[in-house]
């Protein structure tokens, strides 16, 4: 587990508070642990959500130049046209 340290304050409404509460007891929690679960949570979702995504690029099998080549394409796509 990692090493608790820092401090964070949030502020919600009572009805958020007392859930809460009461979720925490019947899970045998405190509440400090259920929200640090909810955050963690919440950002592997987030973290996975993008692993997905690159998947999904990655699965397109588009060709992929070395960096200067595709870095030139991208900002001559960006020059507006003339003519």
């Amino acid at each position: 587990m990692e090493n608790l340290t820092e401090r964070l304050e949030v502020r919600v409404g009572i009805s958020t508070l007392r859930r809460l509460r009461d979720t925490a007891a019947r899970r045998g929690v405190s509440v400090g642990q259920m929200v640090r679960q909810a955050l963690s949570r919440e950002l592997d979702d987030e973290h996975e959500d993008r692993r997905q995504a690159a998947e999904a690029m990655f699965a397109v099998g588009a060709p992929v130049a070395d960096w200067p080549d595709m870095e030139r394409e991208i900002e001559a796509a960006r020059e507006p046209c003339v003519g």
